[in-house]
This record gives C-alpha cells, sequence and structure tokens, in this order.
C-alpha cells in the first residue's frame, strides 16, 4: 500500500508507482494506460470529494487481472453520474466503469475504499 498527501499531484505521484509496478509484474504494457487512467480517476475524486491528509493506493494482482483499490476518509459512496458535454467535470466514474472489468466499493473504518478491477 502506499499513501501520498491529498493534494493536487496524488495522482502523478501514484501513477509512477503504477509504471514500476507493472514492469515489476512482467504485464502487457499496452494496458498500463487503461490501468493509468482509471488510477487517475480513482485518486482524482478521493483528493476533490474526500476528507483527511492522504490517499492511500493498493495494487494487487491475481489471474491476469489488477486491482486498484484507493482508500479515503469520506463515507460518500461514489456514483456514475450523467454529465453534460460541455460540463467540466463529472465523468469519472463513468469513466472507471468503462474500463474495468468490474468496480465497486466498501465502507472502511476510517472511510471508504473505492476498488476497480482492469486487465493485467
Amino acid at each position: 500500500m502506499a499513501a501520498v498527501p491529498r493534494t493536487p499531484d496524488a495522482g502523478r505521484r501514484l501513477r509512477s508507482l503504477l509504471w514500476s509496478t507493472f514492469e515489476c509484474w512482467g504485464c502487457d504494457g499496452e494496458l498500463l494506460d487503461d490501468a493509468c487512467l482509471v488510477l487517475s480517476e480513482l485518486v482524482g475524486n478521493a483528493v476533490r470529494h474526500a476528507e483527511g491528509e492522504s490517499v492511500q493506493v493498493r495494487l494487487r494482482r491475481s489471474e491476469g487481472v489488477l486491482r486498484i483499490a484507493v482508500a479515503d476518509g469520506s463515507i460518500a459512496p461514489p456514483a456514475p453520474r450523467g454529465a453534460r458535454l460541455d460540463d467540466e467535470s463529472g465523468r469519472g466514474m463513468v469513466i472507471v466503469e468503462a474500463l474495468s472489468l468490474r468496480w465497486g466499493w466498501e465502507p472502511s473504518a476510517a472511510g471508504k475504499v473505492v476498488w476497480a478491477d482492469v486487465p493485467c
């Protein structure tokens, strides 16, 4: 698990972790772009909408699937919502839903964990 301060550059810092992890695990590099986008959206949501000083990410691989789990200090569940063409935000969970095999969330002692499974 990696924890970074809940700041606007959290996504960039955690994408670096994902790139290193993909390389160590020998995952297909072509799948890295989708995994990075899913990670960025989950972390971005935690930075914008959650509480607490940090965002925690856990990466776990099993049977060709990478689970990206992001823990934050909010108890509010994530929800895909419709965004108009001229909206500057509101598409994050729709993107996660489109690029993931499945996604979900669960409460935790400190807030919640939002996870997504992507091919690896």
